[in-house]
Formats: structure tokens, sequence, C-alpha cells
């Protein structure tokens, strides 16, 4: 359909987090619509041939789509992946440093415990 088309896109219910919006949008022909006459007279093979190129095209177009979408999907799943790993090593650091402390305390406390206190 010709024309002017304006897109618009808002925010407004989540405005303390930034989003990303994507689409994409196809321009080209109007495609011919099947059973209508060839336009200048053509044969029916060429047209069948015109036809599977049309299909081929649709179906390359729409794995296109496909991959498009998997990217950042995946891009997606990288980033929780990767925002996981660092909180993971982060909590494993801190349970180290908790083991580590509680193994000084308990050394410290078993030495006073068993330290032989002398009166004069």
């Amino acid at each position: 359909m010709d024309g002017i088309y304006t897109y618009c896109f808002s925010n407004q219910m989540s405005t303390m987090t930034p989003k990303v919006v994507m689409f994409t949008m196809d321009v080209g022909t109007q495609p011919q619509q099947p059973g209508s006459p060839p336009a200048n007279g053509q044969e029916g093979d060429h047209n069948k041939l015109e036809e599977m190129v049309r299909e081929l095209s649709t179906a390359l177009t729409s794995v296109k789509h496909e991959q498009e979408y998997m990217e950042v999907r995946e891009r997606v799943h990288r980033s929780i992946n990767e925002n996981t790993n660092s909180r993971v090593v982060m909590w494993a650091v801190f349970e180290a440093l908790v083991l580590v402390s509680m193994t000084l305390g308990q050394i410290y406390y078993l030495k006073r415990f068993f330290e032989v206190r002398r009166v004069v």
C-alpha cells in the first residue's frame, strides 16, 4: 500500500530500565496472485519457474528472519549466563573467605582451650 507510514514506540510502563525494540520491514513489489493471467503472455512453464523462485525467496527470507531472531535470543541468554556466572564466582569467593576465617577462629579457640595456665 502506497503512502507514508509512522511507527511510534513508547516506554511509559517502565521508564527506569531501557528497552531494545527490533523490527524488520520488507519493502518490495506486491506478489502476483496465483491463477491470475500473466502480465505479458508468458508460457506456463516460465510461470512455474517464477513461482518456484518466489517460493524459494519467501522461504529464504523466513529463514533469515528466524536466524536474526535466534541471534537476538542468543545475545540475551549469553548476557544472563555471564551475569549468573559472575554471581556464582563471587558467592564461591565469599564462601571460601568465610571457611578460612572459621578455620582460623577454631584453631585460635582450641589453642586457648588447651593452654595450660600455671598459678604461682
